[in-house]
C-alpha cells in the first residue's frame, strides 16, 4: 500500500500537465517493486512530435533499474522534474535527461541518483540548480562536469563552505582539491583552425580553452597547461567556467611551452611542447652543418663549391665564428637536404625580465 505521505510527495513533485498523477498513485498502490514501464504509462505526451516527457534513458536498464515503492517515491524529484519549455531562464535548462547523456557508460547508475540525492535532501539545494548549474557553467552537456561539481559539494561540507554555486566553477574546484590535499586539475590547450595550437594577429597570440581564472578574469597560470616568459601582456575571454581565449602581447623575447600539445605517449605521461620562440631567443646552430655534412659524405670543400663560397668562409660557419646571411643559408639548407630551418635554430630561454 502508498502511504497518504506518499501520495502527497507524488503531488508535489510530479506535474500533472506531463503525467498523470492518478496513474502513478494507482500503479504505486498495485507493486511491491516498480519497474520502468511506469513511466511510459503515466507520460501525457505533451512535448512537441508526442515525445516522451520522461528521461529516454529511463528505458533501458543504464537509466533506471527496478526499485521498491520507498526508494522509487525518494527519487520522484528526478525521475519526473520537468523544465518550462518557454523558460529563457539558464538556471532552468538542465533535466536527469542532460546528465545521463553527458555520462553515458562513464558511471554507475546508483552514482548518479546517489549524488542527487545528497544535493536535494541533504543539501537542500532547488532542484533547477541540481540539473542546471554544471551546464550553466560549462556551456555544454558533455564531460565531467555534474560529477566534479558534487565532489565539489562534499568538500564544501567538509571544509565548512556553502558557496555551493560559485561564478567560477572550475577555479573554485580547483581551491578545494588544493585545500583537501589532492591535485588540482590542469587545463590544456585545445586546437585552434588546422591543428595549431594558437591563433596570431601580429603580436597577439591566442590560445583556446577552458581557462581558470580569479575574480578579476585574470588567468590563473599555476592550473593552465601553458608556460610562458617575458610576455608583455596577459588576459583571458572565459566567462564561468566555459571556453575561450588565453591572449599573450609577445615580446621579442618570448617563450612559449604548452603540455601535451603533441603528446602522443602511450603512458600517458606529461610532456611540453616549445610553440613559439621571439626572434631574440633565436640563433644559428653551426653544429649541424658538420653534422649534416659528414651524414652526406661531402667535404667542406664539396659544399663550399656547390654553395658559391669559399672554403675559408665556409668553414668559419661550420665552426661558429660567423653565421651565413640568409642567401646562403637557403642554399645551405638546400645542398645539405635540411628538410625544416627549424633544424637550424638554437633558442635562449631568457628568464622574465
Amino acid at each position: 500500500m502508498i502511504t497518504k505521505e506518499q501520495k502527497q510527495f507524488v503531488l508535489k513533485y510530479v506535474d500533472a500537465s506531463y503525467y498523470d498523477q492518478e496513474k502513478i498513485i494507482k500503479y504505486l498502490g498495485m507493486h511491491d517493486i516498480v519497474g520502468n514501464e511506469i513511466f511510459a504509462y503515466c507520460d501525457r505526451r505533451t512535448l512537441h512530435d508526442d515525445r516522451p516527457s520522461y528521461s529516454i534513458w529511463l528505458d533501458d536498464e543504464y537509466g533506471y533499474i527496478p526499485l521498491s515503492v520507498s526508494d522509487f517515491v525518494k527519487r520522484i524529484p528526478f525521475y519526473f522534474y520537468t523544465k518550462d519549455p518557454k523558460s529563457m531562464d539558464l538556471d532552468n535548462m538542465g533535466t536527469l535527461d542532460h546528465i545521463f547523456s553527458a555520462n553515458s557508460e562513464k558511471r554507475d547508475i546508483e552514482s548518479i541518483y546517489t549524488n542527487l540525492e545528497y544535493a536535494f535532501y541533504h543539501l537542500n539545494l532547488p532542484l533547477n540548480r541540481i540539473f542546471s548549474y554544471w551546464i550553466n557553467q560549462y556551456g555544454v552537456v558533455s564531460g565531467d562536469g555534474f560529477f566534479q561539481w558534487c565532489h565539489y559539494l562534499h568538500m564544501c561540507e567538509e571544509y565548512g563552505r556553502s558557496d555551493y554555486f560559485p561564478d567560477r566553477f572550475i577555479t573554485s574546484y580547483n581551491e578545494m582539491l588544493e585545500k583537501a590535499g589532492l591535485d588540482p586539475i590542469i587545463y590544456e590547450i585545445t586546437e585552434t583552425g588546422l591543428y595549431e595550437p594558437f591563433m596570431r594577429e601580429g603580436r597577439i597570440l591566442k590560445f583556446e580553452g577552458r581557462f581558470p581564472c580569479d575574480e578579476n578574469g585574470r588567468p590563473i597560470m599555476k592550473w593552465i597547461g601553458i608556460k610562458a616568459t617575458n610576455i608583455q601582456k596577459c588576459s583571458c575571454t572565459c566567462q564561468k567556467s566555459k571556453q575561450g581565449y588565453l591572449i599573450f602581447e609577445i615580446s621579442p623575447k618570448t617563450v612559449i611551452h604548452v603540455l601535451n600539445f603533441y603528446n602522443n605517449n602511450n603512458d600517458m605521461s606529461d610532456e611540453w611542447y616549445q610553440v613559439y620562440a621571439g626572434p631574440m631567443t633565436m640563433c644559428f646552430d653551426h653544429t649541424v652543418l658538420r653534422e649534416r655534412r659528414k651524414a652526406l659524405g661531402y667535404s667542406q670543400e664539396d659544399v663550399a663549391l656547390a654553395i658559391d663560397t669559399t672554403v675559408r668562409t665556409y668553414q668559419k660557419w661550420e665552426s661558429g665564428e660567423t653565421t651565413p646571411n640568409g642567401h646562403y643559408l637557403i642554399r645551405l639548407i638546400n645542398w645539405l637536404d635540411i628538410i625544416d630551418v627549424q633544424n637550424v635554430v638554437q633558442y635562449t630561454d631568457f628568464s622574465d625580465e
